[in-house]
């Protein structure tokens, strides 16, 4: 069988984020502190990207305002929301004013590095490099420190873009796996 070459589109910049809308992820609030000043603010992009070494990683538009302070700061924290802070993912992604004013926010013991005090986890991280890609820079970090909230809240996801609070699922269970696996035929067309 021959698989026909496949055309390449190019797909514009509206067709794009409504695509990207259409996956649920997770709202954080990325900060760090950098010649004495705090900077941060809202991402969803956030991504476990390796085990071993413990690696995560966070794109950022150049035109950022926190870029330079991220490419200097040796190392950042990533706060991970839950449903109930809606507010400070909303600050952290409002442009001019002061992110850090009201309350909600912290210092990591030992450090200077602001975080977000009830968040459900935090990942203190050190940045290991920064990989250029399109509009984005993509700042890989391991991992130096974990904090999780031994009851933490449902997580704040960002989709069709609004914020959502998950609700877990209470569907049927599924059937044994060996009872659900489609043919090689029926797995591209279902």
């Amino acid at each position: 069988m021959t698989v026909p070459a496949q055309r390449r589109t190019a797909v514009g910049a509206q067709d794009y984020r409504e695509a990207m809308s259409l996956l649920a992820v997770p709202v954080c609030v990325v900060t760090t502190r950098q010649d004495g000043e705090n900077w941060g603010f809202t991402a969803s992009t956030v991504t476990g990207i390796s085990l071993d070494p413990p690696l995560v990683s966070v794109s950022v538009a150049r035109s950022s305002s926190c870029h330079s302070a991220l490419t200097l700061a040796p190392e950042f924290v990533i706060n991970v929301l839950g449903d109930h802070q809606r507010h400070l993912a909303t600050r952290f992604s409002t442009r001019d004013i002061d992110r850090f004013a009201d309350e909600g926010i912290s210092t990591l013991p030992g450090t200077e590095l602001p975080v977000v005090t009830d968040a459900s986890a935090v990942y203190r991280c050190t940045r290991q490099d920064v990989v250029p890609v399109g509009d984005h820079d993509l700042f890989i970090g391991e991992l130096t420190d974990v904090r999780l909230r031994t009851e933490a809240a449902l997580p704040l996801t960002w989709y069709r873009r609004a914020f959502h609070r998950p609700d877990p699922y209470a569907g049927p269970r599924p059937r044994a796996a060996a009872a659900v696996q489609p043919s090689p035929q029926q797995r591209w067309t279902q």
